[in-house]
Parts: structure tokens; C-alpha cells; sequence
């Protein structure tokens, strides 16, 4: 691509509103962000994730849709502005048909997207280049990377995928073990008496043990406490960038496959994914210091909290052996 063909405007949309499914986008839209460094990009997100990416270096202007609700998706088409020469519309587990309808009313010269056929659905984004989806077994950081370098974004940039307020890095706890034993799909849950028995093992070797608990983990935490048999601090009710300022700091993130997981990858803490029915050759977060365990069954149930232990050790292990590294 020559310096005169290049794009000055591009459209990067990615309205899925799954925090997990956008931070495993992130590679892809850093990686056009710095292929095209004087171009001008805005990023359209969802409603929900608005919180994870206002103040984010990805993108030169945010754009939020509330794609739960049709008007407000005609709303933000509506309001196009300046016409875009590059938009990608991404799609991985599932079609973005909200993403789809506003990068074909763009007008974007150029429209580069994975073939709905797909997930069989009609081409809402109207694309001037089809892509078609890659077959095999990839991580779904690594489908997104087909896009970007269909669009001329070849390199895969460097973690983090996700940097804290410094503001907020300043008020969080050092040194934290964050356990999240919640989910929103019941089924993603690791059992709560495991989860204490982890607990109780970090306890015992001085560590400071913290509980996540999210709005729809329906009482996680406190069966964790009942099977641990004493109190452990909570953490409820917190934005999205302290949440990321509390994993920059923290010593260890264990939980279940939800967005918080991912989150604590991306921003560089030693994150333990573990995983039943999900795969995380597929799904687990981006990050250099990230480690998963599943049983053979892909079972929950079948995971010990000797296995989750085991991987979580290793993992503070690396992250020693990298801050010994770093202060030579």
C-alpha cells in the first residue's frame, strides 16, 4: 500500500457487547491503529463496553451504540460524519448485525468484513472485500488478526492490550490474589468449595486473598466464605478501569471464563483461566502472562484445586523470575 492509497479515515467496529469478546479484538484494532499511525480512527463499541475503551490509546475517537436498541443503532447512523475510506466490521462467535448495518451505511470507500454466509445471514455491511472465515482450530485473537491483515496490519503488536489510569494504579492494592468464582453463565462455574480450598492454600502461604463478585454471580462469594469458613474482603460494584487499575497491581488473578478474567490478562497480571466447556486454545485471554487449565472432559467438575494450585505457583514463579529480570 502506498503512502497516497493509504487510509486516512477508518472505521473499526467491533458492537458486541461482550468485554471478553472485545479485549480478544484488541491485538487486531492495536494492530491497525499502528500500521496506519497518521490516519484518522474512530472505534465503534457498544453501549456496554464504552467504560473499558474511553481513555484507551486504540482508536482517535469513540463511538458508542446502544445496539440493544434499534433506534439508537439508526441514531448512530445517522450521525456518520466525515466519510471513512477503510471500515472493518468484525465478527467472530457470532454476527454483528448492529456493526454490519452501520459499516454499509458509512459509505466507506472500502468494506472489509468475514463472509456472513458464515453464520448464515444476508451481507448487512455490503463489503467490497469478502474474507472468507478461517477454518481450523485459532484463537479467536488470531481471527481477528485475518482481518487486520487483509487490510494491510501484518504485525501482531506487543501486551499489554490494555493500560490502566495511572490515577487509579495509584489507589489500588499491591500484591493482591484476586479470586473470581463467579460467572454470568452458570456453567462456566468452577465449584465454590474449590475455590476456597485455593484460597485456603494461598492464605497459608501469606498471601492477601481477595473475592470478586460481580452483579450476576448470584451469591458466589459468600459460598466461597461458608466453605473457607472465615471472611475474606469483596470487591463489588467496580468500574471497569479499577478493575484494571486493581489487576495492574495485583500478584495473582484465578477465575472462571467471564470478562474480568480477560481483563486481568490484558492489562499484565499472572492470570489462571479455567475452563470447562469453553476452550481456551480458542478463548483465553490475551497477555504475556496468562496460563489455563481444563480437564480432558472439558468438565468443571473434574479440576482439582491441586491442578488450579500447580498453574497458579508457575505462574507467580514466572512472574518473579520477570521482575528479577527487569531490576538486573
Amino acid at each position: 500500500m502506498t503512502v497516497d492509497s493509504a487510509p486516512r479515515r477508518i472505521h473499526l467496529y467491533r458492537t458486541h457487547n461482550q468485554l471478553g469478546d472485545l479485549l480478544l479484538n484488541v491485538p487486531a484494532i492495536r494492530a491497525v491503529r499502528e500500521r496506519f499511525p497518521d490516519a484518522h480512527v474512530t472505534l465503534v463499541v457498544g453501549r456496554q463496553n464504552a467504560a473499558a475503551v474511553l481513555g484507551q490509546a486504540w482508536a482517535d475517537e469513540i463511538r458508542v451504540v446502544d445496539t440493544k436498541n434499534f433506534i439508537g443503532v439508526v441514531r448512530a447512523a445517522l450521525r456518520r460524519g466525515p466519510r471513512p475510506d477503510l471500515a472493518l466490521s468484525f465478527s467472530t462467535v457470532s454476527y454483528s448485525r448492529s456493526g454490519a448495518l452501520l459499516a454499509g451505511l458509512s459509505g466507506a470507500r472500502e468494506r472489509l468484513g468475514f463472509d456472513s454466509r458464515q453464520w448464515g445471514e444476508r451481507d448487512a455491511a455490503r463489503l467490497t472485500r469478502l474474507c472468507p472465515y478461517p477454518s481450523g482450530l485459532l484463537h479467536q485473537s488470531e481471527i481477528s488478526m485475518v482481518l487486520a491483515r487483509a487490510a494491510g496490519a501484518e504485525r501482531t503488536p506487543a501486551p499489554p492490550y490494555y493500560v490502566a489510569d495511572a490515577a487509579s494504579v495509584a489507589r489500588a492494592p499491591a500484591g493482591t490474589a484476586y479470586l473470581h468464582p463467579g460467572a454470568g453463565k452458570v456453567k462456566n462455574r468452577w465449584p465454590a468449595e474449590r475455590f476456597a480450598a485455593v484460597a485456603r492454600e494461598l492464605l497459608s502461604h501469606g498471601n492477601d486473598v481477595w473475592l470478586l463478585e460481580g452483579p450476576q454471580d448470584d451469591g458466589t462469594a459468600a459460598a466461597v466464605i461458608a466453605a473457607l469458613g472465615r471472611r475474606l474482603p469483596i470487591v463489588r460494584g467496580e468500574s471497569i478501569p479499577m478493575l484494571a487499575a486493581r489487576f495492574a497491581r495485583a500478584s495473582l488473578y484465578i477465575g472462571n471464563d467471564t470478562g474480568p478474567l480477560h481483563l486481568a490478562g490484558a492489562v499484565g497480571a499472572p492470570t489462571l483461566g479455567i475452563y470447562g466447556w469453553t476452550d481456551p486454545r480458542e478463548w483465553a485471554p490475551v497477555g504475556h502472562l496468562v496460563r489455563s487449565v481444563r480437564a480432558d472432559d472439558a468438565m468443571l467438575s473434574s479440576i482439582e484445586p491441586a491442578v488450579v494450585l500447580d498453574a497458579a505457583y508457575a505462574l507467580l514463579a514466572m512472574k518473579e523470575r520477570e521482575e528479577r529480570c527487569a531490576t538486573t
